[in-house]
């Protein structure tokens, strides 16, 4: 970690300009915990200053890449091909704790190319993905005729290894058990990109009869951590990252949330330093029963924006609505979006089984929760759309929320302006 900051310092325009800024010196770094008094990188840093966060001398090929955008911003960044091999190396040494081994055949439920690629791009795509035998099928339509299809294609190619978003990896499981579809048992399946709960863990090794291995990351670094087979936290790759959990200007301790700050110091042609990528975890105080050695997650909280914040303040977590919902059968599927006033629409697919008073039973356990003068409306649409990066969004609030003393809650005056009948049905 010391010498990527000091090639950032010595090489990289922006890092050098703000370390001078807020007055640090690498030279000044004896200890972990002296990293706090660097300055954190954030989206809004690379989107207004990327060009400054290329190395200056650097003269080999760039590979251009960028974020989805799930959180309303997609990112543009650069990386070289040193440390991409490095980042593919980590994903297949995390593949291969959940049984994967190079040359058997993998099925993975991921984003799929959207605009119209060339003859060119398409023949490399797919000539690369059959040498490698990995079978790529969209995660973007979560309709049940989609979902039948997926499983015919699992049925068919019968892989050892599935990889997929977590929600796509779900509802498929939940569709096979529900239409009594049997599916062929891999050796193992990852789950990534989004959160992932223990009732949807359950519902997707029952409906696959086989172990399901959590993975960690995100677009701008890759890999950060993931399941080893005693599935006892999230081992940090710490041969590529250093990860950092801050809670109120201070590294969290072990069981405290803390917001994740995360270095690649594996780069020297674009380096992300101490960048902030608004997610929360929590750290483990224990080692894995494995003997690998390598520090735990306890857990991925999800997004700092994800966090539902209440009229006093409270700040209710997200995975509050999967447990909640998970009893609802009646709801196919679900957003929570809490905007600038910090009134909550609950966006809401039917199943065949839903009814009026299940919004309201919904909106009472979250009132409990939140308070009396919390504003929920419950809306009942057609469709959820994901993001542009094949996601669903689970929860999206845009009252900003912060692990410290110092957060704001939404103005009383504000929430009571936009106080109705709590209760809309519409379709879109």
């Amino acid at each position: 970690m010391l010498d990527a900051l000091r090639f950032a310092e010595q090489k990289v325009p922006f890092y050098r300009r703000r370390f001078a800024e807020h007055g640090v010196r690498v030279a000044d770094v004896k200890a972990p915990e002296d990293l706090v008094r660097f300055p954190v990188l954030t989206k809004a840093d690379i989107l207004a200053h990327g060009r400054e966060l290329l190395a200056e001398g650097y003269t080999g090929k760039l590979i251009a890449s960028a974020t989805g955008g799930s959180t309303g911003e997609s990112l543009r960044f650069y990386l070289d091909h040193g440390t991409y091999e490095h980042r593919i190396a980590a994903a297949m040494r995390s593949d291969g704790w959940a049984g994967a081994k190079v040359g058997e055949k993998e099925l993975h439920i991921w984003g799929t190319p959207i605009l119209q690629e060339s003859r060119l791009k398409k023949g490399k795509r797919e000539l690369h993905e059959a040498i490698l035998r990995k079978k790529y099928v969209s995660a973007f339509d979560l309709s049940e005729q989609r979902l039948a299809a997926v499983v015919d294609d699992i049925v068919r190619y019968r892989p050892n290894l599935i990889i997929g978003y977590t929600n796509p990896l779900y509802h498929t499981a939940r569709f096979a058990l529900e239409t009594g579809r049997k599916l062929p048992a891999p050796r193992g399946l990852v789950c990534s990109a989004e959160r992932l709960f223990e009732h949807q863990r359950r519902t997707i090794e029952r409906a696959f009869d086989a172990p399901l291995f959590n993975r960690y990351g995100c677009r701008e670094v890759m890999l950060l951590a993931s399941e080893c087979d005693r599935h006892e936290g999230l081992h940090i790759n710490m041969e590529g990252v250093y990860l950092e959990l801050v809670h109120d200007g201070r590294h969290a301790t072990p069981g405290q949330p803390g917001e994740v700050i995360v270095s690649d110091f594996i780069s020297r042609s674009m380096p992300l330093l101490r960048y902030k990528n608004e997610d929360i975890a929590i750290g483990s105080a224990s080692a894995c029963s494995c003997g690998r050695g390598l520090p735990l997650l306890a857990s991925v909280e999800g997004r700092v924006l994800d966090m539902i914040v209440g009229p006093d303040g409270r700040l209710l977590a997200g995975e509050f609505f999967p447990h909640l919902l998970k009893d609802y059968p009646s709801v196919k599927r679900y957003q929570v979006h809490q905007d600038r006033s910090g009134a909550i629409t609950i966006k809401i697919v039917p199943a065949k089984d839903y009814q009026d008073e299940h919004a309201r039973l919904i909106e009472q356990a979250i009132r409990k929760q939140l308070g009396d003068r919390a504003v929920i409306r419950t809306r009942v649409v057609d469709d959820i759309a994901l993001t542009r990066g094949g996601k669903h969004r689970v929860t999206i609030s845009d009252v900003p929320s912060r692990l410290d003393a110092r957060r704001d809650p939404p103005q009383a005056s504000t929430l009571a302006a936009s106080a109705g009948s709590g209760l809309e049905h519409h379709s879109n």
